[in-house]
This record gives C-alpha cells, structure tokens and sequence, in this order.
C-alpha cells in the first residue's frame, strides 16, 4: 500500500507505559478538562465561560479546532443539514455564503468563533487522550497525553461522533498496491485525475465526493452496500444583502434559525409518522425516476427499507454522476480485494488504481474514546457497557464520577442539527460544574437505579421508531438491533429535559468547593460578520 494516510491495520488502543510519557514535574490540574475542541468541546467552553468559569482546558489530539471539519477535507465536503441549524445559539454566524455551506466556511466558522471567544487560550494541542482514570482518594481524574499528565475535577468527553474512522475488514485489502485512503483522512498528495478510482460505501459523505470525482476520473467503481434515500437538495446562495442583514439583527437572525428548526422537527417525525415516511418516500422515488432513466440501474439505487431508517441524504448531483459515462455501480459492498481488483458482494469484479473508503466512523461502545475511560478500578466505559452504549441523559454512567459524555447514547439527532444537543448538553454541565462549587461537592455519580428508569424509557420509545421497525440495519444500531445512538423524541423535549442540572438523580459526596466559585456571568457574544 503506496498511501501513509490511513494504515489499514488499526492500531492496539493501548495506554502507554508511564516511562514513555514525556517528563515532568506535577500534572496540571483544571477544574474540567473537555476532550476535544471540536464545535462540542467548543460548546462546552463558551458555556462554561458564560457561567463565569475560566480554570478549564480542552484537549485537543490535533494542531487546530474543529474536529471532524478540520478532519475531513475531501472534495465536496458541506454541511448536509440547513447552515442556519449548524451554529452555536450562543454565538451565531450570519456569514454563510449558501443555505448548505461548503466544510471550508464551517472550519472557518469554529476557528472565528475559538479566537474571539478567548477559546483558543484554552486549548492544548497535540493533546490527545490516551488514558483517563478516576482518582476516588483524590476525586478528580488522572488523564494521560502526549504533552503531559493532566488533573481535573471534572471530565467532559466531547471527542465528537464520527471522529474516527471505521475501516472495512475484508481480505486483501493491506496488500492492495495502490494508494488507500478513508475520506476523513484524505490524502491529498495522491493525484486521482484519469485514475480507475474505487469508492467504498455510498452514505452521506460518498454523496458528496462521487460527483467531484466523477468527471476527474478515467473509471469510478462504486461499491454499494445499500443504496440510501436521496431528496432533492435546496441549495440557495445567500447574498451580500441577506447577510448584512441577518448580521444587523439578531430578531432576523432569530426567525430564520426558528423557520428552518421548525421544519427539521417537521422531518425528523418521521421517526414515528409511517404518513410521513410515505410521502417523504415517494418525493425520493420520484427524484430518483427524474435523475436516473436507466429502469435497471434505478431498481439498483432504490432503497428497499423505509425511509429515515438509515439517515435521509439530499443531492442534486450524485444521480446524475451515477448515470454519467465511466461510473459503474457494483452491489453487495466490498466482498475482498485481489492484488489490484476489487470484489463486490454481486461477484463483480473491476481493476482499479485507487481506493477510497467511505466506510463510517467508530460510534458508541467501538468509539476508542469509551476504551480510553476507566473507573476507580481500572475498568473502562467499554468494559461496562459491552455492546449496549447506555447513560442518563446521554451523559452519566454510573461507576464514573463527575464525567459527562456529550452527544453519549441516544443523545443526537440523525435530521436536525447535532449542534442542538451540544450546547443543551453544554449548558447543563456548566451548571453541574456551578452546582459543585456552590454546595462544596467534590464527586457526582448518577444512581444505578436513575440510569437503569432512564435506559427502560428510551429503550420503549427507540422500539416504536423507525431507528428499529423500518427493515435497515445502521451504525445507529448494535448488534442486537437496539437503537444506542439517536434520540428517539423530538429535540425540544432533550433541551427541556437538560435545561438545568439536577442534583436529586445523583449521589453526591461532599468534602470541598473544588477549583473555584462561580463568577459572574459573561455577556452573550456574537461573532461578526466577515468580509
């Protein structure tokens, strides 16, 4: 394999022996430590902030923010959910140049937004966490990293959802000669121009790259392993005018961020609305009969469970650049790879110079996050929840004090914005953080007893979605077909449910104020406009 952007074999998640980390004198204690700066663990800072706490550091693995847009810089990369969902309410950005914006203004966007707020001051680069353990004599965590040994009182894990990529094990793909790449990892040393490229999956991110390397390409195989439900994409450029305005007015700002909400709510009922589903279905499958007049190649990319099972795409042009001339669909997914040959599950076969892996992200208990946790026992977060991800409200566990886990299981939305979650998550941490200092508690940890009433309730209301009966298996689900990753109501229910800690679901132990007091709460901000 001639590529260095992604080594096929996965390496061991191992935490290093504590020689091979970098000498020094005591760790360095914060009051939180956040994983993380991507917009969640960004979220988590401006909250925290904004109640007045300033003893915090965010850990990141990287050189910049932003995670998965610093991440992921393939061709075509945007937002696939509506730009005005995808900001912080707490610091908005009128500057989006169209209604789905391109992975560049979203980067630009959380560097604007980490420099402004002071954020940047906050953050340790390189960072990344390797190990974190509960320290019950001293209550606070021991964390691990390759800058240094770090202290906190308190731990948020915000290392984001699909922040590591999930390789497919098939035969030969280590002996495959030609560069291989995962799209969160993009190799932008190879050139692809009049290559015979493979691409593996056809989910959200492959949506978006197909038709940028469509006409660059010699050949494109793609290898389908289930085609997924594609609506018509409403792009729209933003002018001058529109953004002058929306930066003038935050009441403006406001009823464009509320239109937009209230009609990703509308679409995210098709969790439960099989009405909805249908209709939604037939808008797919009539923008499939527009785009693609091939009967066969059609009955191909027609997805045969209901829509929202997996999660609904929007693309005006990844039809058409599976119609276009040198593009072949191959279905069954990716069955092994043969020296230079691909195989397809359909018996297919197809020579190729490249592969690109669109194949997912490690999500819920397969994270390396969860493997990297441990309680006071050595016992990480993975080891407790085997293949069934579970915590009250998505972000206590119980055994692992003072850690909360954003966008944890059942605590993200598959339709509206992940964002949406995050600062509701965000704020109400920042309230745990204030809470413990006020009342002297030095250790938080969710009662069993609240975890498991929790766990029953989603578990009730995820087997009465579509995450579970409409006939698709997902990464939203584990091995048993439970939905672990989506919440299963609508999200102003979470933000009602978060809107402030409370103390009663926990058992507190109390002993000392902890790094501080609360200060006095900052001034909302809002992020200019730029020119």
């Amino acid at each position: 394999m001639t590529s260095e952007a992604l080594p096929i074999q996965r390496p061991a998640d191992q935490t290093p022996d504590a020689d091979d980390l970098p000498a020094g004198s005591s760790p360095r204690h914060s009051r939180v430590a956040v994983v993380g700066a991507g917009f969640t663990g960004l979220a988590v800072g401006l909250a925290l902030l904004r109640r007045g706490v300033h003893d915090f550091v965010l850990l990141e693995r990287a050189d910049d923010v932003g995670g998965v847009w610093r991440d992921n810089t393939y061709p075509g990369v945007g937002v696939d959910t509506p730009s005005p969902l995808y900001q912080l309410r707490a610091m908005t950005n009128p500057d989006w140049s169209d209604l789905y914006a391109p992975g560049h203004e979203v980067q630009d966007y959380a560097r604007r937004l980490a420099r402004s707020t002071g954020l940047l001051e906050h953050v340790r680069f390189g960072a990344d966490v390797l190990s974190a353990r509960w320290d019950d004599a001293g209550s606070r965590w021991r964390i691990e990293t390759p800058i240094g040994r770090f202290t906190a009182d308190v731990l948020v894990s915000a290392a984001g959802l699909v922040a590591d990529p999930k390789l497919p094990d098939v035969p030969g793909l280590e002996e495959f000669p030609g560069p291989v790449f995962h799209s969160a990892r993009w190799d932008h040393s190879v050139d692809l121009a009049g290559k015979r490229v493979a691409v593996v999956g056809t989910g959200a991110t492959a949506i978006q790259l197909i038709p940028e390397l469509q006409p660059e390409v010699a050949e494109l195989h793609v290898l389908q392993r289930t085609p997924p439900w594609i609506l018509p994409k409403p792009e729209r450029p933003v002018g001058d005018l529109t953004r002058r305005a929306l930066a003038a007015s935050p009441v403006l700002s406001r009823m464009q961020f509320d239109l937009i909400y209230v009609g990703a709510e509308l679409l995210a009922a098709t969790r439960r609305s099989r009405l909805l589903r249908e209709t939604l279905a037939r808008v797919g499958r009539r923008h499939l009969a527009t785009q693609v007049p091939d009967p066969d190649l059609r009955a191909r990319l027609t997805p045969q469970f209901d829509y929202a099972c997996k999660r609904p795409l929007v693309s005006n042009t990844y039809l058409p650049a599976m119609c276009a001339p040198g593009t072949t669909l191959h279905t069954g997914g990716l069955s092994h790879v043969d020296g230079s040959t691909v195989v397809s599950g359909d018996g297919t076969r197809a020579e190729v110079d490249a592969l690109v892996l669109t194949t997912g992200f490690e999500v819920g208990a397969t994270a390396p996050i969860a493997r990297r946790l441990h309680d006071a026992t050595g016992r990480s977060l993975h080891d407790h929840w085997g293949a069934y991800p579970r915590a009250y409200l998505g972000m206590n566990y119980p055994g692992f004090p003072n850690l909360f886990l954003m966008q944890g299981p059942n605590a993200t939305s598959g339709a509206s914005s992940t964002l949406l979650f995050s600062e509701a998550q965000a704020r109400y941490v920042a309230d745990a953080v204030c809470r413990m200092a006020e009342e002297g508690i030095r250790a938080l940890d969710v009662k069993p007893e609240v975890e498991q009433r929790w766990t029953r309730r989603v578990r009730r209301r995820s087997a009465r979605t579509v995450y579970e009966t409409g006939g698709c298996t997902s990464y939203y689900q584990n091995d048993e077909g439970f939905n672990v990753v989506m919440w299963p109501a609508n999200t102003a229910e979470y933000q009602l449910r978060t809107r402030r800690f409370r103390l009663p679901p926990f058992r507190a132990v109390r002993g000392r104020t902890g790094a501080g007091r609360p200060l006095e709460p900052l001034r909302p901000i809002r992020l200019a406009a730029t020119a």
